[in-house]
């Protein structure tokens, strides 16, 4: 029986191979250039990768475009290729671009393009999406955003999500969604279960929820737990 042939495993390409490719104006090796290029910090060559490959019309270019022209402070040209990428369907330029409306106070505009982002499947989006509706006193749209953005994951969904519905008594669905943001990892949906499980006399429950809070990485909240704890321990 004759030895079989030796099989070498796929490789990825190199960046010289993509740079090869690129020049031969393969939109896709531009578009891998420019994320290599910025991984190593080279946001010149990444910029210029990602122009290129723009040009011929890769929304997810034009979005990597935005983001690099943003960390530059750019601010007018990552609008313009976060719009160019929107305009061609692509859900993570919706949502950036939301946000930098937002930043600049153009709510109506920012909202629109979150509400882009969410009907594409964007995570964060309809939480985003969700606050501002909130602001405007539409609650009952915020509840649907938060409701899309927990079931997409998102943990600041859940967790004001569960702030709606305590605000309106449904006590059980307020745990229900600070249990889904609290095994998230949230520390304020942490912090809210402790409070909902206190009021109801769990208080070994409140206390490992307060635990949880006081554990998390934003010093306001553990403070507040830490005096949640405090007020348990006494009895207050």
């Amino acid at each position: 029986m004759s030895a079989g042939r030796e099989r070498q495993d796929a490789r990825a390409p190199t960046e010289d191979e993509h740079r090869d490719v690129d020049e031969h104006g393969h939109v896709d090796s531009a578009s891998t250039l420019g994320v290599l290029l910025a991984d190593r910090g080279d946001l010149d060559g990444a910029e210029e990768a990602f122009r290129r490959a723009d040009a011929e019309g890769d929304a997810t270019s034009a979005s990597n475009l935005g983001v690099v022209l943003a960390e530059r402070g750019d601010m007018a040209g990552a609008e313009e290729a976060f719009r160019r990428a929107d305009e061609r369907g692509h859900a993570g330029a919706a949502f950036n671009l939301g946000v930098l409306l937002a930043e600049r106070g153009d709510m109506g505009a920012a909202a629109q393009a979150f509400q882009r982002a969410d009907e594409r499947g964007h995570s964060a989006a309809p939480f985003n999406l969700g606050v501002l509706l909130a602001e405007r006193g539409d609650v009952a749209a915020a509840e649907a955003a938060y409701r899309r953005a927990d079931e997409r994951g998102d943990a600041a969904g859940a967790s004001n999500l569960g702030v709606l519905l305590a605000e309106r008594g449904d006590t059980a669905g307020a745990e229900a969604a600070y249990r889904r943001a609290d095994r998230r990892g949230h520390v304020t949906a942490s912090f809210n279960l402790g409070v909902l499980l206190a009021e109801r006399g769990d208080i070994a429950g409140a206390e490992a929820a307060f635990w949880r809070a006081r554990e998390g990485a934003q010093p306001d909240v553990a403070e507040r737990a830490t005096a949640a704890l405090g007020e348990l321990r006494s009895g207050g």
